[in-house]
């Protein structure tokens, strides 16, 4: 805050705010509570008080996790939050969410990053913090502030529950709809989740609750339960993951052809892991935050049979970073420093191709395709990940879910 803004006839440190209430953190047990690797876990929500809502960006799983077979060392990969589950079924449905979601976290600010470790997120030495919580015997348990932490939320993990209904739209009022929200979490296998030298080891989820928070207040809940009454619109992302390619790094061009039907498409996002070493890191586990660069050197880009879109020229390699930015580095993401992939990271092991297509979304009427020129590799497999984010709507009109626009 400048001098020049408090000469301000109208300025005031302190905002008044229009809705008061009570606010209460709510952790509720979960039915089931305890579940295996590659189960299905359903979470419905609850419909709570009559004036009671929930404040948006607060949602989240908790659970504890026992490591089976193996050594004593073994450990969960970096970000257990995300790579814990395979699939997510909401309104919309995302396989390999994993992978999609680890690589936005990657874009989080570096302090945030700092600050997950409910979500076991580890930034350079916080490794030791999670063996600890873990019981790794290899863990350093006297050593500060790991210890601290450790003691602070002990076996205990997260997994967010940031669908855009429950961040972006105010309060979330599950009285106010006949219809319950409810997520489906197919929990991955244990291969993407464990760090371990044993193909046998495996976990297990237990104590697994719904936390938010809620704030009481009827002023409120009247304002929503009229708006869930009429005719309103919930705008989000529809991730849709297209399919997982395999290309060898040694050709110097791939071809990707997709069908695709979008009224606003996005953006296409490809994603690429290497198995024999960005997926296996030096403790013989999945590294959840390598995403390799293939080195690409053009992209021509065919919509519905035309050819150069986007870029007229192609799409070429100081394009990259630029068109990343767009969709991952976003203000918001900005707002306290800036995210913690710089462009050095983004090059070395945060790779991704990312095509933006908003301003606004392309419409697409049948097919998209894209001429992939790059320099040759070393021969060997790579797994090319391909998502589609599309501009969505819910309809709801008399507390009911009506229909779904993409």
């Amino acid at each position: 805050m400048t001098m020049y803004n408090k000469l301000d006839p109208c300025y005031s440190a302190h905002k008044a705010y229009g809705v008061k209430g009570n606010r209460q953190t709510v952790v509720l047990t979960n039915d089931p509570s305890k579940i295996s690797a590659k189960e299905i876990l359903t979470v419905r929500f609850p419909d709570r008080s009559v004036n009671e809502l929930i404040i948006p960006g607060t949602v989240r799983l908790s659970f504890n996790i026992e490591l089976n077979g193996g050594t004593d060392n073994n450990r969960t990969v970096n970000n257990l939050g995300r790579v814990i589950v395979s699939k997510i079924t909401i309104i919309m449905c995302l396989d390999n969410a994993d992978i999609y979601m680890c690589y936005c976290d990657l874009w989080m600010t570096e302090k945030k990053r700092k600050n997950a470790a409910y979500y076991s997120i580890h930034v350079g030495d916080g490794r030791n913090t999670a063996e600890i919580r873990l019981g790794a015997a290899d863990a350093v348990p006297a050593a500060e502030p790991d210890a601290t932490i450790a003691a602070l939320f002990g076996n205990l993990f997260a997994i967010p529950l940031d669908f855009e209904i429950l961040t972006d739209h105010g309060p979330f009022y599950q009285a106010g709809l006949r219809d319950r929200l409810t997520f489906e979490l197919i929990f991955n296998k244990p291969s993407n989740v464990i760090i371990s030298t044993d193909d046998a080891a495996t976990y297990k989820i237990s104590g697994i609750a719904l936390e938010f928070d809620t704030v009481e207040n009827p002023e409120l809940a009247q304002r929503k339960r009229q708006q869930l009454m009429n005719q309103t619109v919930f705008l989000y992302t529809q991730i849709v993951f297209h399919e997982m390619m395999l290309f060898d790094k040694s050709n110097t061009t791939w071809t990707i052809n997709m069908h695709a039907k979008a009224c606003s498409l996005k953006g296409i996002l490809l994603l690429f892991e290497d198995p024999a070493v960005g997926a296996m890191g030096p403790d013989f586990g999945r590294n959840s935050e390598f995403y390799y660069n293939p080195l690409i050197m053009e992209v021509k880009i065919t919509v519905d049979g035309k050819l150069n879109q986007l870029y007229e020229n192609g799409v070429l390699p100081y394009h990259h970073w630029d068109e990343i930015v767009k969709e991952f580095a976003r203000e918001e993401h900005k707002s306290i420093e800036s995210p913690s992939t710089e462009l050095s990271t983004y090059i070395r092991n945060r790779y991704a191709l990312w095509l933006d297509r908003k301003l606004p979304g392309r419409q697409v009427m049948s097919s998209l395709s894209l001429q992939l020129t790059k320099l040759a590799q070393a021969a060997g497999r790579l797994n090319c990940d391909v998502y589609l984010p599309k501009d969505a709507q819910l309809n709801i009109s008399e507390g009911r879910m009506m229909s779904v626009v993409y």
